[in-house]
């Protein structure tokens, strides 16, 4: 065993030359890093001892030796997690871990069973014997480190250990990311260099209120835009409130999504933030967002984070802002974040290090939560338990934005609520009454045919219909075939093609030319369209209030008109939708009184809809009282991932799958930049619908070993040139299995 931690080495050199890093220098910059990234949390000497002995084990002979190019690998987390104190015990979760991600705390497989079995292991004991005085003259006294003070005053065990659960979550992050940075600088220095942002929060903030005020300069007086400008300032003054739970109710099309910046920029500058994390949940809405954003800041400061984002070029070919935006995905190590909903719940209950390791990021932060009526109740308490961790214990602020915002506030029967978010826009009913742009019809006691759902479109030049599914969708079609003005929109098409059929849809619309849409709820929640006519199937309360978010949206007339109906032979989706719509029809039919205008319905029906769900049917509250990180992970996923991408015919989406095949054939997997790239041109099936289209002849596998195949059952791209018909009806199935289509 070598005198001192700098005769060991932590990294060989590079392949490019130069020298290899000692474990001295190794731990003493992890430890420093995760220290500074644990910071908000008060834990900034628990991370420094994590730091200085995660890589402890590399102190053994043999690991010596593979480093030096001899020899085989061995595990080297072992030692450090058997160094941790009985007192401290749960830290060895992230020593074990600091490679492989959070294991279960018992069971198979987990950190209790690897621990007995480690101690029996002589090899390691006589390390961790050797390595101990050399750690220890650097690394802090971990008994005498003192643990928050939120720690220790949760009410109950089952409280205190999900608090743990968090805890060791944001620790766990902080040493992650802070290992896999100095690795980088060690044998990349100039892909860690291309990291730096050299933006502050403040000069964000200036550019940000400039180009603000130039656009309310420009902007006709219309009572529209007045009220825009209303909510802009309110917010914006709301934003030297003291930190906490905030909430903006505000209709579609009066700013929200400016407001919304506005806030998080200069709550975050007053406060002392890092950054500002905007969370939506369609990746429609985030490249539109993320654009605007873009144009007021540039490109090196904005990342947008979400499966759909692709670089026109290899890595290490990209321009500097792309090559950027694919390192600071890795961490979100940027002033403006936006990203999909999934993305940032996700990472909070995930057990794996790719997703944890920008965790921390969150601490200190703005995160602004966009369309939150979105939440999924079956994961709801556990939800609104993370939210309530980053805002009373990592020092984060938590802004709700919505047209429709839902009951999430603590109340009799609801405990697991938030325990208050005060509302940023004064006197939200009026600001309702003055953008009224719509005229609701509601028709719900007389069910319509899809012929009738045609008619009622073809008397109209532009129009819009939304409906439940996939296949009340096509049956509209059906009754539209003959109609050159019809374009369609839903799941079934990939995101290259919706992309394509919206910005057709807004051209005709823009130039008033005839245009009749025939649409899923992909439509709704952010999605930039003004129709003056929209019909809306029964459904969820919410989605019929954001489906007339697309109607007359700017008040280009004096009134738009919605209409609301119930289809004589409509499916519905399961669980939480159909239950909304149920309680949807319920209000709209027993209550006279009842006003879809008014901010207050939304609320009424969300408590309904929660009062009648089990807001945590898989206990994961319970799973994480036990520290059972990877079940957790398994059980908190808004989106099922029991589904299979397959890759259409569609524009380029053939010739980028050969460029994938190419690369994945050398590599033997296909990296995740090309999954992305892969992204735009895909529509995912479910398990069973794919089981038939294996049966069908209607999927192909496209190489051994990898979970990639190409949909050759026919795609309908459509006709988009003037004048032209339907933007086409995407994949082609037969039978039952087409309602079980996804993205």
């Amino acid at each position: 065993m070598a005198d001192t931690l700098r005769d060991l080495i932590a990294h060989s050199a590079p392949e490019d030359g130069g020298d290899s890093q000692s474990l001295y220098d190794h731990a003493e910059h992890v430890a420093e890093m995760a220290a500074d990234f644990a910071v908000p949390f008060d834990s900034e000497e628990i991370a420094r001892w994590l730091g200085w002995w995660h890589d402890a084990g590399k102190a053994d002979a043999g690991i010596q030796a593979y480093l030096q190019g001899e020899g085989e690998s061995r595990d080297h987390s072992s030692v450090g997690m058997l160094a941790v104190p009985d007192e401290m015990s749960l830290l060895a979760h992230n020593v074990a871990g600091h490679h492989g991600g959070l294991a279960n705390q018992t069971g198979e497989h987990s950190l209790k069973d690897r621990i007995q079995r480690k101690r029996d292991d002589d090899r390691i004991a006589q390390v961790l014997e050797e390595v101990l005085p050399l750690i220890e003259k650097h690394a802090p006294t971990l008994r005498r480190a003192h643990l928050p003070d939120f720690l220790r005053d949760a009410e109950g065990r089952a409280e205190a250990m999900r608090r743990h659960d968090f805890w060791l979550r944001m620790l766990h992050s902080a040493l992650v990311d802070a290992d896999c940075l100095d690795t980088e600088r060690h044998f990349d220095p100039d892909r860690f260099k291309t990291r730096e942002v050299e933006v502050s929060i403040g000069e964000l903030w200036s550019r940000f209120e400039d180009n603000q005020q130039a656009l309310m300069d420009e902007a006709d007086p219309t009572t529209v835009n007045q009220r825009r400008r209303d909510v802009y300032e309110a917010v914006v003054d709301a934003a030297e409130e003291a930190p906490g739970f905030f909430s903006m109710t505000v209709p579609t099309g009066g700013g929200k999504t400016r407001s919304a910046m506005g806030f998080g920029l200069r709550h975050a500058r007053i406060h002392d933030k890092d950054r500002v994390i905007v969370a939506l949940p369609y990746t429609s809405i985030i490249e539109q967002n993320a654009d605007v954003y873009r144009d007021i800041f540039g490109d090196e400061v904005v990342l947008e984070h979400h499966s759909a984002v692709r670089s026109g070029e290899e890595p290490g070919n990209e321009a500097p802002s792309e090559r950027w935006r694919r390192l600071a995905a890795q961490n979100w190590d940027a002033p403006v974040v936006v990203t999909t909903t999934v993305q940032l719940l996700e990472s909070l209950f995930t057990n794996h290090n790719g997703r944890l390791r920008k965790l921390h990021r969150l601490a200190n932060s703005v995160v602004v939560l966009d369309e939150v009526q979105t939440l999924p109740p079956r994961l709801l308490n556990t939800t609104l338990d993370g939210l309530r961790e980053l805002e009373a214990h990592y020092g984060t602020s938590v802004l709700l934005c919505t047209a429709t915002q839902p009951a999430l506030t603590e109340r009799p029967g609801f405990p697991e609520g938030l325990t208050d978010a005060a509302e940023i826009v004064p006197d939200p009913e009026g600001l309702y009454d003055d953008l009224r742009r719509v005229k609701y019809d509601v028709q719900v006691d007389d069910p319509w045919t899809w012929s009738d759902v045609a008619d009622d479109l073809r008397s109209q030049e532009q129009a819009m219909a939304v409906l439940n599914t996939k296949d009340d969708a096509a049956a509209v079609l059906d009754e539209l075939a003959d109609d050159p003005s019809v374009l369609h929109l839903s799941t079934r098409l990939c995101g290259a093609h919706r992309r394509r059929v919206l910005a057709e849809v807004r051209r005709r619309l823009k130039a008033d030319e005839p245009i009749r849409l025939v649409a899923t709820q992909v439509v709704e929640a952010g999605v930039d369209l003004s129709f003056p006519r929209v019909l809306r199937a029964l459904g969820p309360l919410d989605s019929i209030v954001q489906a007339a978010g697309r109607c007359n949206r700017e008040g280009e007339r004096d009134t738009g008109r919605v209409t609301v109906f119930e289809p004589a032979d409509g499916g519905t989706p399961p669980g939480a939708y159909r239950t909304g719509r149920d309680i949807a029809r319920r209000l709209l039919r027993t209550d006279p009184d009842f006003d879809l205008h008014a901010p207050s319905a939304p609320r009424r029906y969300f408590r309904e809809l929660y009062d009648s769900r089990d807001l945590d049917p898989d206990d994961v509250q319970g799973l994480r009282a036990e520290l059972q990180f990877a079940q957790v992970a398994e059980q908190y996923r808004l989106i099922a991932d029991n589904t299979t991408s397959v890759v259409v015919d569609y524009d380029d989406g053939w010739t980028v799958l050969e460029d994938v095949l190419a690369t994945a054939e050398h590599a033997g997997f296909v990296h995740r930049d090309d999954w992305r790239r892969l992204q735009p041109y895909t529509v995912s099936l479910y398990e069973h619908a794919m089981e038939e289209a294996v049966q069908d002849g209607n999927v192909h596998p496209l190489a051994d070993d990898l979970d990639l195949w190409r949909w050759d059952g026919g795609y309908d791209p459509g006709t988009l040139h003037e004048g032209g018909s339907s933007g086409g009806r995407g994949l082609h199935t037969d039978g039952p299995s087409t309602s079980a289509l996804v993205v």
